[in-house]
């Protein structure tokens, strides 16, 4: 089996969320082009999450001058949640690092742990589209 097949399999016992989905990194040959690729990817759930994120703060606004929802304390709350969620999952990621800190798999733990999270967080934004509120601006009370 060549090295890096075998650092891959390591790789998908230690971080069970990659396994789950189609995964674009399964075919790299070391170490260095899986953490590559694992940032990459991160980046680009990362920017899905930002998205979603800006997406939801534009969603809670008044529909019209009937609507007496407090928004801009909706909007606070969810930008405290956001802080506190990234807190979250940066300690959550490094107490997984501190594990693996001496092994070459580090890397791919600590990506894969912000991948898991990233993807979780932004399915819990785009869930807030079907709380009655959360519309799309031009979209109608």
């Amino acid at each position: 089996m060549r090295a890096g097949a075998a650092l891959w399999a390591l790789t998908i016992a230690a971080v069970p969320c990659i396994a789950h989905a189609a995964d674009p990194c399964a075919t790299q040959d070391n170490t260095i082009q899986i953490n590559e690729c694992l940032a990459a990817t991160h980046a680009a759930r990362d920017k899905a999450l930002n998205a979603a994120y800006q997406d939801l703060l534009k969603r809670l606004t008044p529909a019209d001058r009937f609507d007496t929802t407090d928004y801009p304390r909706a909007r606070k709350h969810l930008m405290d949640a956001q802080r506190a969620w990234i807190s979250f999952r940066d300690n959550d990621c490094k107490g997984r690092l501190v594990l693996y800190e001496a092994g070459t798999i580090r890397g791919a733990v600590y990506a894969g742990c912000l991948i898991e999270h990233t993807e979780q967080r932004t399915r819990a934004l785009q869930a807030w589209t079907n709380v009655p509120g959360a519309r799309a601006p031009s979209e109608p009370k």
